[in-house]
């Protein structure tokens, strides 16, 4: 097994060249003619409770060679299962044998195009592990950033190195030899609240890892929708993106709190924009002008509001789901169903559902796990 440990030092002339400066179309970003074709409007839900194991209940799941898995993030365990929701077996758990890990507690993970599990931590590693769920390699990137080094505004938000990961709502896909996940600038002078107008201009929300040259990539998602010109500061706490991308590479992008959803190909040119606004979203956000408004509010707004939460692209069927939660006294979720940019519903859903894959000839949802209930468990419906 090899160990790799990368020191990048933050140069943001020698970086310049790897943010995605493409010149942008604001056009791109405002509400287009969408169309909508509704062919659904309920879906025939079935529960599948999931075997009991011994969970922290802090999971996150996924769905691999037709088989479900459930990785719980404080365990450090991965249980897999049958489209029954029946246990097949247990893999990893925390130790230094190479069919464990180290790793102390799991931010995210992904699995790479050859099946390759990819462990990430809160200290910017990345845990390699091959089909079998043995450690194959190890890779660390450390930052040296300073007290600002003297760099300008400018020049940090053009540099990979100056971001972090949204640990909060972490999100992480691969894509041939990279993994990508959503970012922000990781600077108390300079971001949303000290710099709203350059933040929403020039801020990345997606940050590429290239596997193949161990450093980071290209920074995409670079600005925010027009949306988040207006009352902008409302926006503080619901300013994150979901993404997916397609087998064909193609970036499918949402942010919180913007109704339009974003195409773009895998050299990220703009390819289209369309979408509808969730029904019954309650979106009257609490301003957020300093650190400590934010703290206040963060959970309260977190729990009570309206934003989109999840997006979802089906290679199999051409589909895409978009879930939003929409606050308020509302006892529902949303979910969306496009294709080819053409709605075809927008369904009442149980709380937390959001749509995994498809294994003929079911849609299945991510796993549920309820503390409170002790149980686990997720949906299958078919379209």
């Amino acid at each position: 097994m090899k160990r790799k440990l990368l020191i990048m030092i933050s140069l943001a002339f020698v970086l310049q060249g790897c943010v995605n400066n493409k010149k942008r179309n604001d056009n791109f970003y405002r509400q287009p003619d969408s169309q909508a074709n509704i062919s659904y409007q309920k879906l025939d839900l079935d529960s599948i409770p999931l075997d009991s194991v011994t969970t922290s209940f802090v999971v996150e799941s996924g769905l691999c060679d037709s088989i479900f898995y459930v990785l719980d993030r404080y365990f450090c365990t991965l249980y897999r299962y049958d489209l029954s929701g029946k246990l097949i077996d247990k893999k990893l758990g925390q130790g230094r044998a190479k069919n464990e890990t180290s790793i102390g507690r799991i931010a995210s993970h992904v699995f790479l195009d050859n099946g390759d599990l990819v462990l990430l931590d809160y200290n910017g590693s990345y845990s390699f592990y091959d089909k079998d769920i043995l450690m194959k390699d190890y890779l660390r990137v450390l930052y040296e950033r300073g007290k600002n080094d003297g760099r300008s505004f400018s020049e940090r938000y053009s540099d990979p190195y100056s971001y972090s990961r949204r640990y909060e709502n972490l999100i992480c896909r691969s894509y041939d030899k990279a993994i990508y996940f959503n970012a922000e600038l990781s600077s108390l002078d300079c971001g949303y609240i000290p710099t709203t107008d350059m933040h929403l201009e020039r801020n990345a929300n997606i940050l590429e890892m290239d596997l193949e040259k161990e450093e980071f990539g290209r920074l995409l998602a670079v600005g925010f929708p027009e949306s988040y010109k207006i009352n902008s500061l409302n926006k503080v706490l619901f300013s994150d993106v979901s993404f997916d991308i397609a087998e064909n590479g193609d970036f499918y992008v949402s942010y919180q709190a913007d109704s339009l959803l974003y195409h773009y190909n895998h050299s990220y040119e703009e390819l289209e924009s369309y979408g509808f606004s969730g029904r019954d979203m309650n979106m009257a956000y609490v301003k957020i002008d300093d650190f400590e408004v934010m703290s206040k509010y963060y959970m309260s707004e977190k729990q009570s509001k309206g934003y989109y939460t999840w997006l979802e692209y089906v290679d199999e069927t051409g589909l895409l789901f978009r879930s939003y939660q929409k606050g308020g006294s509302q006892s529902t979720d949303g979910l969306q169903i496009y294709k080819d940019g053409v709605l075809l519903g927008d369904i009442n859903v149980p709380k937390g559902l959001k749509v995994m894959g498809y294994v003929s000839p079911y849609y299945y949802s991510y796993v549920i796990a309820d503390e409170e209930r002790e149980i686990m468990y997720m949906y299958r419906f078919k379209l």
